[in-house]
């Protein structure tokens, strides 16, 4: 049963995209504090921001409390990493105001985290030296050891590394500032499976605040244990695991941008049938030439714009379908001990397939909008 089943994975991956072997190495997130914040670590009241004609947040009212682990949920464009921007400053917001707590000394992870890295010249033992010029060098290199910086890899230059290493760099250097709050935006972007078990492991240890925005399913469900929903009309606030959330309030917010998209064609689809209904009223008050080219006119286009839509509904259901196996993967993943048990090949085999449906997601996904862009 065993080899069947590995057989099965193995057809299911052929053609997947083949990953570089795992290192199985782990790197140790440790993040200390300073001291305690205070009780109220952070205080959102009102906030807006809109760019241009396009509003992302409402009004959103927030108080975060020390040792709470938040997890601001919503669809891609709802505003979610704004928010962080806003609290972190590095966005001014429209409306409202947002402020930090008695003594919450914040470390921010931004989703575009290298445009902290400045001259690309420079190296990653320099880079982060230079957040410590206190410290010898000793230090720095054993701190950069443990993120799995070590010999030349410390001396790479900041232009030369890859994601997964430029995001354990950047921890490095938050993990030197020992903060309280960690403001943490999409962290497991670009980290290995072994990366992202370490640093659940390290912010569990963790015991300031956590506050964090992601779409990987594993890591909000082992970490978060109050949940904030951004939605166009309100924000709701549930107080639980990512696990009670959804089964209390029926919204499975990993997975629901496919929702929208799909209550977009269908919006989309009455919008233009309600336009040919007026459009062949109108018809009626033009001469017969006119009348004829007019129709025929509407009907090409009414054909193409229904082939879009059709279109439009196929790719909604290959990007569900794709995610709905993303998260069988994921539930795999989550097994306990489920690392311990398996093979490193069949592991490799469906990290591969996760992977492939991912960048298969965000084709499709892409496709989708360019689909609404040429109907609308």
């Amino acid at each position: 049963q065993a080899q069947s089943k590995v057989r099965m994975i193995e057809k299911r991956a052929e053609g997947l995209i083949e990953l570089a072997p795992s290192s199985r190495r782990y790197p140790t997130f440790r993040f200390e504090q300073v001291r305690d914040s205070g009780r109220d670590v952070l205080k959102i009241q009102g906030v807006k921001k809109a760019f241009g004609d396009n509003h992302v947040l409402h009004g959103v009212d927030l108080l975060v409390q020390r040792g709470e682990r938040v997890a601001i949920m919503g669809p891609n464009g709802i505003g979610k990493s704004t928010l962080l921007k806003i609290v972190m400053g590095e966005l001014d917001a429209d409306e409202g105001e947002s402020e930090w707590g008695y003594e919450a000394h914040p470390a921010y992870f931004a989703q575009d985290h290298r445009e902290e890295f400045g001259p690309p010249h420079n190296t990653a033992e320099g880079w982060v030296w230079d957040s410590c010029p206190d410290r010898d060098i000793g230090y720095v290199r054993a701190r950069m050891a443990q993120m799995l910086f070590s010999g030349d890899d410390s001396k790479k230059r900041l232009s030369a590394l890859s994601g997964g290493e430029a995001a354990r760099l950047v921890f490095t250097r938050l993990a030197i500032a020992r903060p309280n709050v960690l403001v943490l935006d999409e962290p497991t972007n670009h980290l290995d499976l072994e990366s992202i078990e370490a640093l659940v492991e390290g912010l569990k240890a963790f015991p300031g605040t956590l506050i964090l925005v992601s779409h990987d399913r594993w890591f909000v469900s082992g970490l978060a244990t109050r949940i904030i929903e951004i939605k166009p009309e309100e924000v709701r606030d549930y107080h639980g695991t990512y696990e009670e959330y959804v089964h209390f309030c029926g919204d499975d917010h990993l997975d629901a941008d496919r929702v929208i998209l799909k209550a977009k064609t269908e919006k989309r689809k009455k919008t233009e049938g309600r336009k040919k209904t007026e459009g062949q009223g109108k018809t009626k008050e033009r001469g017969k030439t006119e009348e004829r080219r007019k129709t025929e006119s509407r009907k090409k286009k009414a054909k193409g714009t229904k082939q879009v839509l059709e279109h439009q509904e196929a790719l909604a259901a290959s990007i569900e379908q794709a995610e709905a196996r993303v998260a069988e993967i994921d539930e795999v993943f989550c097994e306990p001990a489920y690392f311990e048990r398996t093979s490193p090949d069949e592991v490799k085999i469906l990290e591969a397939e996760r992977t492939s449906l991912q960048r298969e997601v965000a084709k499709l996904t892409s496709e989708w909008e360019s689909a609404e862009e040429e109907i609308g």
